[in-house]
């Protein structure tokens, strides 16, 4: 078993022969895990984008004045049938005042003493993703049933994030394989400089017979402390710029939340994997060649 003690006297040592390489190693390895921590935040927006009633996933159906129960099950059956629709939920006029009030606030003197009778009974459409960029022709198949008054999907900026968050997450995908790269090719090139520097010594002792993990045990160490270092203050950046942002803009408080204790795990365990695997590389090119 290599010795604990002995690891973490190479890694001291290495890092005082090289204070300048080292810290650059680790600014690149926080800046790498900042951008992915962002894509994720904007993953998550665009996700929260979608569940927002009214974005281009979701159409709002209005019936026109009060129909009786058969007419309402006759028309939410019509609207089931469109090819497009994943979800109807019926929203009578007692819960849309409701939903006003948590939207607007309970205390706002627009929904202070007002009547529900005078909001319409309305439907609650889920659009399947891949039919957000066909929504008008959706639109205008529900505005043919008749007892629809009116029908209404915002297009503004919730909306737009929304119907792009398939194509978020696929460059949310690509930038982690970006991240990977770059991340595997810095500590790659920081353990190789390391190993080069010390090269005399690791030929003695390689002469002397030490066994393969006692000379690279040290580098894989030290490449996966600078990946949870690097995680670990990228997220404290990202979570203060975010809490920055949100506190400037009030709007993007129910939108946007911290990532979760799973996701930042995930993305420490993510960045320690992508930088011992550099230190392998850069060992099996070195020491092992």
């Amino acid at each position: 078993m290599v010795n604990i003690f002995y690891i973490f006297r190479r890694i001291t040592s290495g890092i005082r022969m090289r204070p300048f390489g080292s810290l650059l190693t680790m600014i690149a390895c926080w800046f790498a895990i900042c951008q992915l921590c962002f894509v994720l935040y904007a993953i998550t927006l665009a996700h929260r984008a979608t569940q927002v009633p009214g974005t281009n996933s979701t159409v709002m159906a209005y019936l026109e004045g009060t129909q009786q129960q058969p007419v309402v099950l006759a028309t939410q059956e019509k609207i089931t049938l469109i090819e497009g629709v994943s979800q109807v939920r019926y929203i009578p006029r007692g819960e849309g005042l409701h939903r006003m009030k948590q939207w607007l606030g309970a205390e706002n003197p627009l929904i202070q003493g007002l009547d529900p009778d005078i909001l319409p009974d309305a439907f609650e459409i889920r659009i399947g993703p891949q039919y957000v960029s066909e929504i008008e022709t959706l639109v205008e198949r529900l505005q043919e049933i008749p007892s629809i008054e009116d029908v209404r999907y915002h297009r503004g900026l919730i909306g737009c994030i929304a119907g792009a968050y398939h194509t978020i997450v696929l460059a949310g995908l690509f930038i982690a394989a970006v991240v990977l790269v770059c991340l595997g090719l810095v500590l790659f090139l920081s353990v190789r400089v390391g190993i080069m520097t010390r090269h005399r010594e690791i030929e003695v002792l390689n002469i002397l017979g030490a066994k393969r993990s006692f000379l690279s045990a040290p580098y894989i160490i030290e490449a996966g402390l600078y990946g949870a270092t690097g995680a670990l203050l990228a997220l404290m950046t990202v979570r203060a710029s975010m809490g920055y942002v949100m506190s400037h803009v009030p709007a993007l408080s129910d939108t946007i939340s911290p990532l979760s204790a799973d996701t930042a795990l995930a993305v420490i365990v993510f960045a320690c994997g992508c930088s011992m695997l550099g230190a392998v590389l850069a060992i099996r090119r070195s020491i092992d060649a």
